[in-house]
């Protein structure tokens, strides 16, 4: 008995589809590839106290991870932990991420569009639009008063 799919999950977002853009890291030139979107997750995880140094260490690790290939983000976290290269650290490593994030917003942001999804701040934005302006509170609006002479 075959399998048929009714929603097909590998049909939908895959942005291993996006061609690779070049990045500069330390005077080396790596690819790097969109990361996925579940990223966000662990610049929470490191702004949300990971404090222990391992915990860091594996985020730090895994973020390389989803943009560059294995052996380049091996390469890079060995820069980071080089205590002779001061300037590769988790703060470049998490601004660089970043950057490579917002070089594939554009893209990411057509293909919602092309499969009907609403922009947060759209939704935002209609949702705003779409409440009256309650009469009594605009009634109620205290004119600003004059200093006394």
């Amino acid at each position: 008995m075959a399998t048929e799919f009714v929603i097909d999950g590998d049909a939908g977002h895959d942005p291993d589809a996006l061609p690779p853009v070049p990045v500069r890291i330390d005077g080396e030139v790596y690819e790097a590839r969109c990361p996925k979107d579940s990223v966000g997750l662990l610049f929470a995880d490191l702004a949300g106290g990971a404090e222990d140094p391992a915990e860091q260490r594996r985020i730090v690790e895994q973020m390389l991870r989803m943009v560059l290939d294995d052996e380049d983000a091996a390469t890079v976290m060995e820069k980071v932990l080089d205590m002779g290269n001061r300037r590769i650290g988790i703060a470049y490593v998490t601004d660089l991420v970043q950057r490579i994030a917002e070089h594939y917003e554009p893209q990411l942001r057509a293909r919602r569009e092309e499969m009907g999804l609403v922009e947060p701040s759209d939704r935002d934005q209609r949702r705003t639009a779409a409440k009256p302006v309650a009469k009594k509170a605009a009634a109620k609006a205290v004119p600003a008063r004059r200093p006394r002479a």
